[in-house]
């Protein structure tokens, strides 16, 4: 794998640049590189920049995707962002530093995308145990009524027992739904909730760092 070079920002962060010789390559290198972000040329060995997107979408949905496409050739540009492209640059009026912000602004959206989804998995799951944790409770709430009967019954019935061996088993029922009213007053108190903001930067700045380029 040969590295091509680094764009550097204005705080010395350095992104390497990794070369792939076509499609194949890329995927290939997707594989077994931590990418966050592909420059994909139209035009290349193996297929268009366009048959490409959505095959490196479908194994790498957090990566993001920029078309390098050729003057007039907006009707692709166009095709690349439908298939899943967070951006394009036009051959002719890339300069180092559009270059450097299309990258930083693609990555920080596919990170933030990203973000957004575990956020929503997180909220998806709440919710999940909010619901369970309500049906808990009713079930408690309907559980307790009988043990309330069965526990007023045994104690009547002790008080008109008189044999010792009888008087034994009624107290160790007792027992048994003593205990059982104890377990269903626990689960009622289970009902702490910790909420979560709905967005969260795991970084500093966004940036991308360690090998986060892929040039086709």
């Amino acid at each position: 794998m040969r590295r091509l070079f680094h764009l550097v920002r204005d705080d010395d962060t350095r992104f390497a640049v990794l070369d792939a010789a076509g499609g194949e390559d890329a995927m290939r290198i997707l594989g077994n590189e931590k990418v966050d972000c592909v420059l994909m040329d139209y035009q290349m060995p193996g297929g268009d920049g366009i048959e490409w997107i959505q095959r490196m979408l479908e194994a790498n949905p957090n990566t993001a995707v920029i078309m390098v496409t050729g003057l007039g050739n907006e009707h692709v540009a166009v095709e690349a962002m439908k298939r899943g492209a967070a951006d394009y640059l036009v051959k002719g009026t890339i300069t180092p530093e559009t270059l450097l912000r299309t990258v930083l602004n693609a990555v920080q959206k596919a990170r933030m995308k990203l973000a957004l989804e575990k956020q929503r998995e997180k909220l998806m799951e709440a919710e999940r145990q909010r619901v369970m944790l309500e049906s808990l409770g009713a079930a408690c709430h309907h559980l307790g009524q009988p043990a309330t009967v069965v526990t007023t019954y045994l104690h009547l019935m002790k008080d008109m027992e008189t044999s010792p061996e009888r008087m034994e088993m009624i107290d160790n029922c007792l027992v048994a739904v003593n205990a059982l009213v104890d377990i269903l007053h626990k689960l009622q108190k289970v009902s702490t909730y910790r909420t979560e903001p709905y967005f969260r930067r795991e970084d500093g700045d966004g940036s991308a760092t360690g090998a986060d380029i892929i040039a086709i």
